[in-house]
C-alpha cells in the first residue's frame, strides 16, 4: 500500500522543518537549562508574600546563594528579574552573596562550567552574577 503523493510531500516538509528547527536551536548558542525547577505553588501566601517555616534544610540556587530551605528559596526568588533554579539539595560549595564588584589579587583558581579559569572566588562569583546563574563551579583549581 502506498501513500498518496500529497501526504508524502507533507511528511517530507515536516521532517525538513523539524531538522531545521533542531539545527537552529543547537547553533543559536542557547545555554542548556541548569539545575531543577522548584514547584513554588506548594507555598501559599497572600499576594506576593510567602510565609515559610524556620526549619533548616539548605539548598543551593543557580545564583550560587544558599537558601535556608525550599520555601525561602521560593520567597526570595519570586520577584527576581531572571530565573533561579535549584542547583543542589545542600548548601552551595561557593557562597556568592558576600562578594563585591571589586576583587583582590588573591590567587586560588576555580574552574567554571564555561571552561574559564577564575583567579579567585570573588571573580568567579562576579561571573556567576553576570551570567545570571548559568555558570556554576566545575571544580576547584584550574580547568
Amino acid at each position: 500500500m502506498s501513500l498518496p503523493p500529497s501526504l508524502v510531500i507533507t511528511m517530507k516538509s515536516l521532517t525538513v522543518f523539524a531538522i531545521f528547527a533542531l539545527a537552529a536551536t543547537t547553533w543559536a548558542g542557547l545555554p542548556p537549562a541548569i539545575g531543577r525547577e522548584v514547584d513554588c505553588s506548594n507555598y501559599k501566601g497572600k499576594g506576593s508574600q510567602i510565609a515559610c517555616p524556620r526549619h533548616l534544610q539548605p539548598i543551593c540556587g543557580t545564583d550560587h546563594k544558599t537558601y535556608s530551605n525550599e520555601c525561602m528559596f521560593c520567597a526570595l526568588t519570586l520577584n527576581k528579574n531572571f530565573e533561579v533554579r535549584k542547583l543542589q539539595d545542600t548548601a552551595c560549595d561557593i557562597e556568592c552573596t558576600k562578594y563585591s564588584d571589586i576583587c583582590t589579587m588573591e590567587y586560588r583558581p576555580l574552574c567554571g562550567s564555561d571552561g574559564k579559569n577564575y583567579s579567585n572566588k570573588c571573580l568567579f562569583c562576579n561571573a556567576v552574577v553576570k551570567s545570571r546563574g548559568t555558570i556554576f563551579l566545575a571544580k576547584h583549581g584550574q580547568c
